[in-house]
């Protein structure tokens, strides 16, 4: 008589996922996590995926005071001009049509037609000797911009803070809290920067600087600056101009996921995000799988093994041993800013996470992406940069650290804390 052998089995169910299994007897939910109903249905729908989009409109800011000049030479070729012109009219077909120029100590000035600007720009028309005021065109721009209609603003400026006149000391040293006070005040606005070089020339079409920094500063919803950022990083890209990217103020939510590889078990074809697996404990004690981050929210210097390693915690909610792991070979930390040749970003890191020991029949693995990795970790020739101590360092941007930390003192990255929650079920 064959008597046969009866196996443990465990299920892993992910959020967002109907499960439709047999349960022999038990319910899949067999310690009554209040998480998942008795079938193994996630009830928490509290986690919010975080996903890039671009936006439906956009407004084109151009900064015009006297530090710009050496940007804007009359009838002379620079990377400048090549990179902004591949921006800007990158996004032509979601703007009005328009420039608007800054100058007067941060005033919008009176549109310019984009064809115009470009035009103007090639024939040395901005150049000026306005002072530049950094805290009224960020003031400005923000009021003039509805991140509640998917609206982006993009300023192109040096960023080299520089008031004039009698209390130009003590407003250059309460600048980083004019910059916190402004974006404190619009719990809705976003920032992204991505900084490009380019030759920086004399009055005589000479090279004054080779490789002189300056800005794009994307401002508003959080989904739709993270878009943004990813194509204008990859038009200076393809110029050769592209130096570093960076966030602040963002909410990234959690960031979107899959799981992949499952190993001592078997990914459900009807629920491949969030996994159905069948888990043998006769095979092994261990079921092990990959959480697939999505990176492409994120700016590219943060796909780093060296930052990555500390993002991502996972634990067992009720004993079970837990143990995660980064895998960094180029097949599972990857950033491809043109994949397939497309113009596409392509970015991921994988983390190996390995359950074992299970302590009782079921178990729920609660997983988090943490942001503080993110904030103010810039590639060192960044870091030297943006701490230029001098404002005619045409090699640095100075003043601009302290933008970057005004917005950080208003509102700091942050990432959800609800945890994603894995139920793993045995049953026979």
């Amino acid at each position: 008589m064959n008597i046969p052998i009866i196996r443990h089995i465990f299920v892993i169910a992910g959020i967002n996922c109907a499960i439709a299994l047999s349960s022999c007897g038990r319910d899949v939910n067999s310690i009554a996590d209040p998480h998942f109903d008795s079938d193994g249905a996630p009830l928490d729908t509290a986690v919010q995926l975080f996903t890039p989009g671009l936006p439906k409109s956009a407004k084109l800011y151009v900064e015009t005071s006297g530090s710009m000049n050496g940007f804007f030479r009359a009838n002379q070729a620079n990377k400048f001009k090549k990179t902004v012109w591949s921006v800007f009219s990158g996004l032509a077909l979601i703007t009005d049509g328009n420039v608007y120029l800054m100058s007067n100590g941060g005033d919008i000035d009176a549109p310019v037609v984009l064809g115009t600007f470009r035009n103007k720009m090639n024939a040395g028309a901005f150049v000026s000797n306005s002072s530049t005021h950094i805290p009224a065109m960020l003031h400005n721009i923000i009021e003039n911009i509805d991140t509640a209609k998917n609206e982006v603003a993009l300023l192109v400026s040096d960023m080299k803070y520089s008031p004039m006149g009698k209390t130009a000391s003590p407003e250059l040293l309460q600048y980083q809290e004019q910059i916190r006070n402004i974006i404190g005040v619009h719990p809705s606005v976003s920032l992204s920067f991505v900084c490009a070089n380019s030759e920086f020339l004399n009055l005589n079409g000479s090279v004054a600087e080779e490789n002189s920094p300056y800005y794009f500063i994307i401002i508003g919803k959080s989904e739709n600056v993270a878009a943004t950022r990813n194509d204008i990083a990859r038009w200076c890209e393809a110029t050769n101009s592209y130096v570093e990217s960076g966030d602040m103020a963002m909410n990234y939510h959690t960031p979107n996921y899959t799981i992949e590889n499952v190993k001592n078990g078997m990914l459900s074809s009807e629920y491949p995000k969030n996994l159905i697996t069948v888990f043998d404990r006769e095979v092994s004690d261990t079921c092990s799988f990959i959480v697939r981050v999505d990176m492409t929210g994120y700016p590219w210097s943060a796909v780093d093994a060296d930052i990555l390693k500390d993002c991502f915690k996972a634990k067992a909610a009720y004993g079970s041993s837990v143990d995660v792991e980064l895998l960094t070979d180029e097949d599972h930390l990857v950033d491809d800013h043109a994949y397939k040749g497309e113009f596409k970003r392509r970015s991921y890191a994988d983390f190996l996470v390995k359950l074992y020991n299970v302590a009782l029949d079921d178990e729920v693995v609660e997983w988090t992406f943490t942001n503080k990795p993110f904030d103010g970790r810039y590639l060192m020739d960044f870091n030297t940069i943006i701490n230029a101590d001098q404002e005619n360092d045409l090699s640095g941007s100075f003043s601009f650290n302290k933008f970057i930390e005004g917005c950080f003192n208003a509102r700091l990255n942050t990432f959800d804390e609800i945890p994603v929650r894995i139920l793993v079920s045995s049953y026979q």
